[in-house]
């Protein structure tokens, strides 16, 4: 097999409930774009990682990587992990819910994007999944997905970890995510990104994503948290929590 060109890289911790249809949803996608799955599991409890392995026998270890690491870790310490083992030119570091619906239109769109030398990074818009949108659900990701487009003709770079993709040079250059922030490790890898390149907002495109933190907290707590967060990060330069709850 030649050299992936794209390594999607997902962090995982107890996401058996997700994680197979993530990685099934790619079956189609493997040979045409060239792709490899890195699942990046902190030692979970549930049956995660024997699916990753169900998918290791059928489709081979050069497409499906599993690696593990005991003891505590945040998403950015399980990011970067997964990053160690990849070897595609371009990481999509990607949730473990996340669903792409046009893969089609998608792969190549990024691709077109990454031809072009200056491009280091790129994201796109973030819906929940469509069968269980409400309309607090569109209105709230309306609001975001503008902020975050407004974010980059401002030059803070915001963006969410559900899908950041990275040329890799550059990405090991600057070490990766911070792993000494907690939340908001997405933001402050694309706003290091930004002074190596461009970033490409690819508004056309887009993904979907589970709404059960918004479920567990509703949007005015996570509202407030992302900012709390955001706040720390930009005056004290570091997290305010000490950890990020999972919701499953």
């Amino acid at each position: 097999m030649e050299k992936p060109r794209i390594s999607i890289v997902v962090p995982t911790k107890n996401e058996g409930k997700y994680i197979g249809p993530t990685i099934e949803q790619f079956r189609d996608y493997l040979e045409p774009f060239n792709l490899e799955i890195v699942v990046s599991d902190a030692t979970s409890t549930d049956n995660t990682a024997d699916i990753v392995r169900q998918f290791q026998q059928e489709w081979g270890e050069a497409r499906v990587k599993l690696i593990q690491r005991a003891g505590k870790q945040n998403i950015a310490m399980g990011r970067n992990l997964g990053a160690t083992i990849a070897t595609g030119d371009i990481l999509f570091h990607m949730d473990a819910d996340v669903r792409i619906p046009d893969k089609d239109r998608f792969f190549p769109a990024v691709l077109a994007s990454f031809e072009k030398p200056e491009v280091v990074a790129a994201t796109t818009p973030l819906w929940v999944y469509p069968e269980e949108a409400s309309i607090p659900d569109r209105l709230y990701h309306i609001l975001m997905n503008s902020i975050i487009r407004l974010s980059f003709t401002l030059g803070v770079y915001l963006a969410k970890g559900e899908c950041q993709l990275v040329r890799r040079p550059v990405f090991e250059r600057i070490l990766g995510y911070n792993e000494k922030i907690v939340a908001g490790e997405d933001c402050n890898l694309f706003y290091r990104l930004h002074k190596e390149g461009r970033i490409a907002y690819l508004y056309r495109l887009k993904i979907y994503h589970s709404p059960r933190r918004f479920r567990e907290y509703g949007y005015l707590k996570v509202s407030w948290i992302y900012l709390r967060e955001g706040l720390s990060l930009l005056f004290l330069r570091k997290s305010y929590v000490e950890e990020w709850k999972p919701i499953r």
